[in-house]
């Protein structure tokens, strides 16, 4: 009889907290829908952003940081920031799933504030560990967003395969950014043909509207074979990708260290050519 009443008890008790849940998880859903509401124009690496933040007078999100302080002053400015943090290409996880959700906190250590969120480098089926390491990942990112379930979690992505695409169905991540770079000083790069291969991935999979490609690498300055973005080759990419996939919230750019005054000038033009291609009512900021 004992036993009886307590599942009894048990069960009221369940009944009386699943909608308290339930409430607790949509506001956590809300407010990070809320806060990396579209158009979102995003940057990694954005080159002087402390110091010329004239430059990015358009950026909402700069991804993948791991300066807390840098951090705090863009937030101050209006930009989400988050912290950068390993895909599974990790060497470092000994085969625990738990890294993988520890990476994901919204802090580093010594600062107490607290990221927006995370920016995950990377999801690219084509590394060496990513076999061993995918579903470790997959776990480890599952569990950080029910341990810090206001954060915003972004995945950086080359190929994306079944195991990607179902953490962005499930609301795991928020947001993909796919690495459509044409320029990679002395490496190479796609052509506009490879972007779109990979965004049609993301078109079967009915999530382009949580899709953003990434451009670049923004540099004027000539690699070893001469090669340089132009604004001409990077306005041509980014629109094309714009009237073929409109469904898309925004776009994205990777910075490059070189402080150039044509890699300044590059910078500000892709900066306001996401204004014009992804505007909204509050930018760009005055």
């Amino acid at each position: 009889m004992k036993n009886s009443f307590r599942l009894l008890l048990l069960i009221i008790a369940y009944l009386l907290t699943s909608p308290l849940m339930a409430d607790e998880q949509k506001s956590a859903q809300e407010k990070r829908e809320q806060r990396l509401k579209s158009p979102v124009r995003a940057w990694f690496q954005p080159q002087d952003l402390d110091a010329k933040p004239e430059l990015y007078a358009n950026i909402t999100i700069v991804t993948s940081l791991d300066d807390a302080a840098l951090a705090e002053t863009v937030t101050k400015r209006g930009v989400l920031a988050l912290k950068w943090c390993y895909g599974p290409n990790s060497e470092w996880s000994d085969g625990k799933s738990e890294y993988y959700c520890q990476q994901c906190a919204p802090f580093i250590k010594g600062s107490g504030f607290r990221f927006a969120g995370v920016g995950i480098d990377e999801w690219n089926p084509s590394d060496k560990r990513y076999a061993k390491e995918k579903d470790l990942a997959a776990i480890g990112y599952r569990a950080a967003r029910k341990e810090w379930p206001e954060s915003i979690m972004v995945g950086w992505v080359t190929q994306p395969d079944s195991t990607f695409t179902e953490l962005l169905r499930d609301g795991t991540l928020n947001l993909a950014i796919i690495e459509g770079y044409s320029f990679i000083p002395d490496v190479g790069g796609l052509t506009i043909e490879g972007i779109c291969e990979r965004c049609e991935v993301m078109k079967k999979a009915g999530l382009l509207d949580r899709t953003i490609v990434c451009f670049g690498y923004v540099s004027a300055a000539k690699d070893k074979n001469g090669r340089r973005m132009t604004f001409e080759e990077l306005e041509k990419q980014v629109r094309h990708v714009k009237n073929k996939y409109p469904e898309m919230p925004g776009v994205a750019f990777y910075g490059f260290k070189d402080d150039s005054s044509e890699t300044l000038e590059l910078i500000q033009r892709a900066d306001a050519l996401s204004g014009e291609l992804y505007a909204s009512d509050t930018f760009p900021r005055k």
